[in-house]
């Protein structure tokens, strides 16, 4: 996966290279409060780009912060939880045993009869 990604990020550059080199005419570019002289077309198209690319990373690693910070704190909600459920089987357990002890006198159920045809 990581080598489509370089190969379609080279191919970007080489096309954003020819957007560059083929669009050679000057412009003004107007923004709302200043206005850049005659600048080549390609490279405002270039900057263009290049801007909404690192916007675009940018959003994409403060969400992938975010996922992480989330999973950490499912992951110690996860632990917490195991840790009861296992006190609680714990508990049960004994509870259990102590149920089936008192359910036996004797320490445990009767031995079962010899079954027909054994040496005993």
């Amino acid at each position: 996966m990581n080598i489509l990604i370089y190969v379609l990020g080279c191919l970007f550059l080489i096309a954003l290279f020819g957007v560059v080199v083929y669009n050679g005419t000057s412009t003004s570019v107007s923004l709302i409060f200043w206005e850049l002289g005659p600048a080549p077309l390609g490279a405002v198209i270039a900057a263009a780009a290049v801007f909404g690319l690192t916007v675009a990373c940018a959003i994409g690693v403060l969400d992938g912060i975010k996922i992480r910070i989330a999973n950490r704190q499912l992951r110690r909600q996860l632990r917490r939880l195991e840790e009861e459920s296992d006190a609680l089987r714990l508990r049960l357990a004994g509870q259990g045993q102590q149920d089936y002890l008192r359910k036996w006198p004797s320490g445990g159920p009767p031995s079962p009869p010899p079954e027909p045809g054994s040496a005993d």
